[in-house]
């Protein structure tokens, strides 16, 4: 794995030290930095130097358009939404290298990350405004409708036995787009750059030749947990406070359990580092579900993956990649520009 150091932050006065310039230089290093509205979160891609790296990053915004439009489910166009409400076969190869890629996540996880969840997702209504619990009894209607294994890819077409299954690639596909972004600004030349999709960031080369900074959203309150010093890795968090609502003082949050049908419990946020945009996305969610214990031991069979986790109790786990580069003193002065993440 390239250089990562993890810093736990003692204070929000340390963060605050982080800043654009170097200290007393007065003047900011010129990055220009653009933000558009994609994939239900705000984007924010930055690029050190002049004018002309506007427009790579228009390009990059273009690609990340059009993979946005292709993987909306709500698109009427897109193969997704012909597939789950028409039933048409699949052909298209991005769409299928994705569908392979979610489908390895599935088998590592054992099925924790599914992307035929999306029945009880749209039954919690978190992507129609108006969440609520549903009953019982159409929670276990909608769970004979989800399983990945349902899903068949042969010979470049993805088919479904069973014509009430859908699928849903919200839970990778933004992992995809910032990977797309990341190859159309490295085919330009770019060798120091920041995506950051609302949770999903990747970090290309160094800053003032200094890894960038990346912190991680504390789930329960301001500011943040940590610090990652990152360079040429992406850093992917899922947490129960992107989507949720609270009844009886219950919190229900978007990230179902596709075993229970219900919200997954026992962690609050988790980080998976490593460099591989779309991978990390798709684990972010499925350790999420698998929990602290079963999640930590995926990631030490993992190669190149790291993970970061909170608990309810508000505990912070981190993999053993990550722990022997921790330092508990707080987070330093720096001179590169601190992003926030959590989505």
């Amino acid at each position: 794995m390239k250089r990562v150091v993890f810093i736990l932050v003692a204070s929000l006065a340390a963060v605050a030290a982080v800043l654009w310039g170097r200290p007393g230089s007065g003047k900011p290093e010129d990055v220009q930095k653009q933000t558009r509205f994609l994939m239900d979160t705000y984007v924010t891609i930055q690029v050190p130097g002049d004018a002309q790296a506007i427009k790579t990053i228009e390009k990059a915004f273009d690609r990340m358009e059009e993979v946005d439009r292709k993987f909306n489910v709500l698109n009427a166009e897109s193969p997704l939404y012909r597939f789950n409400h028409e039933n048409v076969p699949i052909t298209d190869p991005e769409i299928l290298a994705l569908l392979e890629t979610s489908l390895e996540v599935s088998s590592e996880s054992g099925g924790a990350f599914d992307i035929t969840v999306y029945p009880l997702v749209d039954l919690w209504g978190f992507f129609r405004g108006a969440p609520a619990v549903p009953a019982q009894a159409d929670i276990a209607l909608g769970l004979k409708k989800v399983g990945w294994r349902e899903l068949r890819i042969e010979n470049g077409v993805l088919t479904k036995p069973k014509s009430d299954v859908e699928i849903d690639l919200g839970g990778i596909a933004k992992g995809y787009a910032v990977g797309e972004a990341v190859k159309v600004l490295k085919g330009a030349g770019v060798t120091s750059a920041l995506v950051d999709a609302g949770g999903d960031i990747f970090a290309i080369g160094e800053l003032r030749g200094k890894p960038w900074k990346v912190g991680i959203r504390n789930p329960r309150g301001e500011g943040v947990i940590g610090v990652l010093d990152v360079s040429d890795l992406t850093v992917v968090t899922s947490g129960d406070y992107e989507r949720f609502f609270e009844k009886d003082g219950v919190r229900y949050h978007h990230i179902l359990d596709p075993v229970s049908g219900y919200p997954a419990s026992g962690l609050m946020s988790v980080t998976v580092i490593c460099d591989d945009a779309v991978r990390a996305d798709g684990l972010s969610t499925a350790l999420f579900v698998m929990g602290a214990e079963k999640g930590m031991e995926l990631v030490e069979r993992l190669d190149g993956v790291e993970a970061i986790m909170v608990t309810k109790d508000q505990k912070i786990l981190t993999s053993p990649g990550l722990k022997g580069s921790m330092v508990t003193a707080g987070a330093p002065a720096a001179e590169n520009p601190f992003v926030s993440i959590g989505r």
